[in-house]
């Protein structure tokens, strides 16, 4: 079965190593396998990890391993899994990638769909951002970034809350939920918070419960477009209704489809987890079984910049009756 692979991003000096390398300590993670893409911010357990060569594997006292990005995240990814598979690597069960500060996580996202090979032994875990508590809302003000790494992610972790006045708190708070009213928030103080809290590495808890999003449909924001459209399925998806809607949202709404993730019913009675980013779509992956509270299924979508009439258009695709 494909190994989860969880992206950690976050802004510029929101406490994302400090996070990490706590939760690395805990026994829940200690069969990890992280990957660095931070320059000069580096600090696992003392230990510097340079880019370079795939020999830049380094094994932490946790018991998990550490590399450096130092080539393409498809070649670093390969290079982890064979080299685990010869036994010259210990056995890992997950990968996280720690982005740069600076980093839009819907195209590392995708490369983990593009890649065939890639596709083969891995699939995208989940997405945890973290959210300086005093520097956050400036942050979100002044960069794209910041608001894009909030808006797709699963879990928001709000770091340094203790450095934080309640009237702070307060205001991040309302911004974080108008950004992203799905994802969890998990609040963190010096990174003591638990692992399981923020990496989700089954399909269904990567989505919130039906009756939790299943109101008036959208969420428009005026955060730089940014929207959110919950589908709830009330029959089976058909796969070619599926591979149609793909078709489709490649073509209409393309990069503006920052990310889609849903768990469904497919008419071969067969329960599936989809994930999407931008232009690209993994092939629906094995679910054991759907929640009595998602009936058929549910999609979520995240979108930038789309108007209300094709966002109900992306919704009819899904949902209307075949003839």
């Amino acid at each position: 079965m494909p190994l989860p692979v969880h992206i950690l991003t976050g802004f510029l000096g929101s406490g994302k190593t400090t996070l990490l390398s706590k939760l690395l300590r805990q026994p829940a993670l200690s069969d990890t396998a992280v990957v660095i893409n931070e320059l000069g911010e580096v600090g696992l357990d003392h230990v510097l990890v340079d880019r370079g060569s795939e020999d830049d594997v380094v094994l932490l006292d946790s018991g998990c391993l550490c590399c450096a990005l130092g080539n393409s995240l498809q070649e670093t990814l390969e290079s982890l899994y064979f080299r685990r598979a010869r036994g010259e690597l210990p056995a890992f069960a997950r990968v996280v990638v720690e982005t740069t500060g600076v980093a839009d996580p819907g195209p590392i996202a995708a490369t983990l769909s593009l890649d065939t090979a890639i596709a083969r032994h891995y699939r995208l875990g989940s997405i945890a951002t973290v959210v300086d508590a005093v520097n956050g809302m400036a942050h979100l003000d002044r960069f794209g970034e910041a608001r894009r790494q909030v808006a797709v992610a699963d879990r928001i972790v709000v770091a340094k809350r203790d450095l934080a006045d309640p009237g702070t708190l307060a205001t991040l708070e309302a911004r974080l939920a108008s950004l992203n009213p799905h994802a969890a928030r998990v609040h963190g103080v010096a990174g003591d918070v638990g692992a399981e809290a923020v990496f989700v590495d089954g399909h269904l808890r990567a989505l919130p419960a039906a009756d939790e999003h299943d109101h008036a449909g959208h969420d428009h924001l005026a955060e730089q477009g940014i929207a959110t459209t919950t589908v709830t399925l009330t029959r089976p998806l058909s796969w070619a209704r599926y591979a149609s809607w793909t078709q489709w949202a490649q073509r209409t709404l393309g990069d503006r489809l920052l990310r889609m993730k849903g768990a469904v019913r497919m008419d071969d009675g067969q329960a599936r987890a989809l994930h999407g980013v931008l232009r690209l779509f993994a092939a629906p992956q094995s679910m054991r079984a759907l929640p009595p509270q998602f009936g058929d299924g549910v999609v979520v979508l995240i979108t930038q910049d789309v108007e209300p009439a094709l966002l109900d258009e992306a919704r009819r695709r899904l949902t209307e009756v075949e003839s």
